[in-house]
């Protein structure tokens, strides 16, 4: 019992000391409770300071690194444009290589044909030279011809014309027996001679005209051989439908005359 009275004695005090302690606590003197408001102010006012500095270097800090940011999105905005603008050029210049490859396959396919175009030209152009060559020739072939018909039409009428007068003289050294006769023969030549003066005239317009034919057909060849090129086988056919033309026209003038003869006879 008596121990049981000790423990509840010593609870006893502790109670009350906790309850003092409470107390005191809870309700605090004015001396103490100015002299820690002071602590507190000045431990504040230290607080405060430190606090403010702390702030201003980090409003400073955030500044700059703001100031750096902005910087870093302007370089970022310059590197993007320029990545625009570089990719924009490439595509134009892919596109670019696009089309002068198209064109150069066209230009290619272009002159190929044109070469082939040309070439078959050439071989044309060639053939066309031989014929002419050949068509030249049978010219120069039929020119010698008709010169050689216009020396002898020309010697023809030559002898036609002085026949008479070669024939007289020999007729005329006969015996000499009567002067009448002369003169009748004499007359009877210059008759002749007159109705083959029409023939004559007819015969030196023939061979002049042949021999101005002849001189235009030279100087077509002429120039033929000038243009070989522009030349084509009709004008071959049309040269030989005009050299057609006089020898019509000497047959017809060669049946004149001989109906001529046949009426005078």
């Amino acid at each position: 019992q008596q121990q049981q009275q000790q423990q509840v004695e010593q609870q006893h005090q502790q109670d009350m000391l906790k309850f003092v302690r409470k107390s005191d606590q809870d309700h605090p003197s004015p001396n103490a409770s100015i002299t820690s408001s002071a602590a507190t102010v000045a431990t504040g006012t230290r607080l405060t300071a430190e606090q403010n500095r702390q702030l201003q270097g980090l409003i400073n800090e955030l500044r700059v690194l703001k100031e750096q940011n902005q910087r870093l999105l302007d370089d970022n905005q310059e590197l993007r444009d320029l990545c625009c603008f570089l990719d924009d050029d490439r595509q134009k210049g892919r596109k670019l290589a696009r089309e002068w490859q198209r064109f150069g396959r066209y230009t290619a396919s272009v002159m190929r044909q044109e070469v082939a175009a040309y070439q078959h030209k050439l071989r044309q152009l060639d053939d066309k030279q031989q014929e002419l060559i050949t068509d030249n020739l049978e010219l120069k072939e039929l020119c010698l011809y008709l010169d050689e018909e216009r020396t002898h039409i020309a010697a023809n009428a030559l002898c036609a014309n002085c026949g008479t007068s070669v024939r007289n003289p020999l007729r005329d050294d006969g015996d000499g027996s009567s002067s009448s006769t002369n003169a009748e023969e004499t007359l009877s030549a210059l008759r002749n001679y007159e109705r083959q003066m029409p023939d004559s005239t007819l015969r030196t317009t023939l061979s002049d005209q042949t021999v101005q034919y002849v001189r235009s057909l030279e100087r077509r060849i002429r120039q033929l051989e000038e243009e070989r090129v522009g030349a084509t086988t009709p004008t071959a056919n049309i040269l030989a439908a005009q050299l057609n033309q006089p020898q019509a026209q000497t047959a017809q003038t060669q049946q004149q005359l001989q109906q001529q003869q046949q009426q005078q006879q």
